[in-house]
């Protein structure tokens, strides 16, 4: 039972560590295009802010990238880069007595890196993620990735301490 306890837990962190990095993610992208706007001069009204917020969230959960004849969501490649990084830390942590806080941090903030590098090379040198062709929005990017991993850790211990 106490197994059955501790899965579920950890399945709850990471799809709630997952969302948040999404919507962080894709808000970013959302600000990141719209103050670009706005230094062409385009009238922003926040208005259009929240339309566009909202618009780019449910956006990026539907699938636009087709691999193989399978349709991804941007989600979907959010949870998978996520879910192996943390695997990854989770087993080095097991041989290594590793900060945990500190390692999920590193571990969401390179997957993040990871998978902006991965869809640049498989689509021939094009960012899909516009904030992501700077170097400071790439950073940025990282840098949720970074939280995304935090808040992960963060849920275990919640969660884990709470089910004892």
């Amino acid at each position: 039972m106490f197994l059955i306890k501790r899965i579920i837990s950890l399945g709850i962190a990471f799809i709630l560590s997952a969302t948040f990095s999404y919507i962080f993610i894709s808000s970013h992208n959302t600000l990141w295009n719209l103050f670009w706007l706005k230094t062409q001069n385009f009238d922003i009204s926040f208005l259009i802010i929240y339309s566009s917020l909202m618009h780019d969230i449910r956006g990026f959960l539907s699938p636009v990238i087709v691999q193989w004849g399978i349709p991804i969501s941007f989600y979907t490649i959010i949870c998978a880069t996520l879910l192996i990084a943390f695997m990854i830390t989770a087993v080095v942590r097991i041989i290594l007595p590793i900060n945990s806080k500190l390692s999920y941090g590193i571990a969401g903030f390179c997957s993040i890196y990871v998978m902006n590098m991965l869809i640049t090379m498989r689509y021939d040198g094009i960012t899909l993620i516009s904030s992501a062709r700077e170097n400071f929005g790439l950073i940025t990017l990282c840098l949720i990735g970074f939280l995304g991993g935090f808040f992960f850790d963060f849920l275990i211990s919640k969660l884990i301490r709470r089910g004892n």
